[in-house]
């Protein structure tokens, strides 16, 4: 139970992140490609110039980057093409605008202009790397990407007002938008053969960023599930003990089923249903009453600060899993059911836990039992002889050491 309810949860908080950044690229991201260097290769400016160029391309943005200190911290500033990053990237403002850094201001995020106390109209000291310095004013404050953190770090400036501190920055990444006439495809084949000739730069649509970012959440989702794979493994033989145990405590009970004529295999069919109600229990406390789910649930609000914003609920995952603790039930059951099949009817229910387990009297009178197998006590071996062939009832009381027996018995009298 408590294993599937952290994977419940986990399955929550990942759905709900990967739904929180597909929603937050829809809204922001407007570009429809995005040409980048790998690693820390910048874009070149024959790329940059063939991209222009090309048919169907309606604007290209550029984006610089370099570093810089403010106020005692290290922080990457940004340089953007003010004409044509609000179509590049839909950018959301708790205060001011674009239209800021075209003036020669900042925008910086929410979080680090809340946590620094910084507001509009609060000049800023930049020192670059190059020993350059600047003094811009906070003309924009943005909202944190999702994601983020609460951390922020987002610092951004015209291009013209980054060139001017830092000459040399170079492009780091390139947003291109289509005409809404172009041909879609067409421009796509178009991109990837101008890429296929920089293998140091790649080439990304919307589609494939947000492949990208379920492919990394994925991966630590897979990290997780591995390492709850053995607190589940645990489970299981948990839930093995459990029939097992249910199997010799109720020894009696099965034995008082078959003599009513009950058949093996229907003893096999209890078993196995039993298990899986077992398991069924279990995953249904783990994840439907509140346990995975709701900790799912309280770990999204939880993080609506670090950007994951929408609560998704994974059914497929959910559906697997509790399909995973029906089968887990069934082959849990597979001794148990096979054990309790095979116990032996009449000695079973007459004798009970008095007796130990073996195959009969012969037709000598003497006891056959397996090989290994302890003999029953003397009263129990009493017992059988006295019901070979007669009726009425006959039984050792649990705990006890003498045979008591009642009815009628044709050719014979009590011991």
């Amino acid at each position: 139970m408590i294993g599937l309810s952290l994977v419940g949860a986990t399955a929550v908080l990942a759905a709900s992140l990967t739904t929180s950044i597909n929603a937050e690229t829809d809204a922001t991201f407007g570009a429809d490609y995005v040409l980048a260097g790998n690693g820390q290769s910048p874009v070149s400016a024959e790329i940059i110039d063939k991209a222009r160029a090309m048919p169907g391309i309606d604007a290209v943005t550029r984006q610089r980057y370099a570093l810089a200190h403010v106020d005692g911290f290290q922080i990457a500033l940004s340089g953007v093409d003010v004409a044509t990053i609000d179509r590049a990237v839909r950018t959301q403002y708790v205060a001011g605008s674009t239209e800021a850094l075209t003036h020669g201001q900042v925008a910086v995020d929410q979080t680090t202009a809340t946590a620094n106390h910084w507001t509009l109209g609060t000049p800023l000291d930049l020192t670059f790397a190059n020993g350059a310095t600047a003094t811009l004013q906070v003309g924009a404050i943005s909202k944190p990407p999702t994601g983020g953190g609460k951390d922020g770090g987002v610092f951004q400036v015209a291009l013209d007002t980054l060139t001017r501190s830092v000459p040399t920055a170079p492009d780091f990444a390139v947003y291109l938008n289509t005409s809404p006439t172009a041909d879609k495809t067409a421009v796509a084949t178009q991109l990837d053969q101008l890429v296929s000739a920089y293998p140091q730069v790649r080439l990304q649509s919307q589609a494939d960023y947000k492949n990208q970012v379920r492919q990394q959440v994925n991966t630590v989702l897979y990290l997780i599930y591995g390492l709850l794979a053995l607190a589940i493994t645990i489970a299981i033989l948990g839930v093995i003990n459990t029939v097992a145990l249910s199997v010799i405590e109720r020894i009696r009970e099965v034995g008082l089923l078959r003599a009513l004529g009950m058949s093996r295999p229907q003893i096999r069919r209890l078993i196995r249903l039993e298990s899986v109600l077992i398991a069924i229990h279990g995953a249904l406390l783990g994840l439907g009453l509140g346990l995975g789910l709701a900790w799912g649930a309280a770990g999204q609000r939880a993080l609506t600060a670090y950007g994951i914003t929408a609560l998704t609920i994974p059914w497929t995952t959910i559906t697997a899993v509790l399909a995973g603790a029906v089968l887990v039930g069934l082959l849990a059951a597979l001794l148990p059911s096979v054990r309790a099949a095979r116990l032996n009817a009449l000695r079973r229910s007459l004798l009970g836990d008095a007796v130990i387990p073996y195959t009969g009297v012969g037709s000598d009178g003497r006891q056959k039992r397996s090989p290994g197998e302890d003999a029953p006590p003397p009263a129990a071996l009493s017992c059988l002889r006295l019901m070979q062939g007669q009726t009425g009832s006959c039984r050792v009381p649990l705990g006890g050491n003498r045979c008591r027996c009642g009815g009628a018995w044709p050719s014979g009298g009590r011991p």
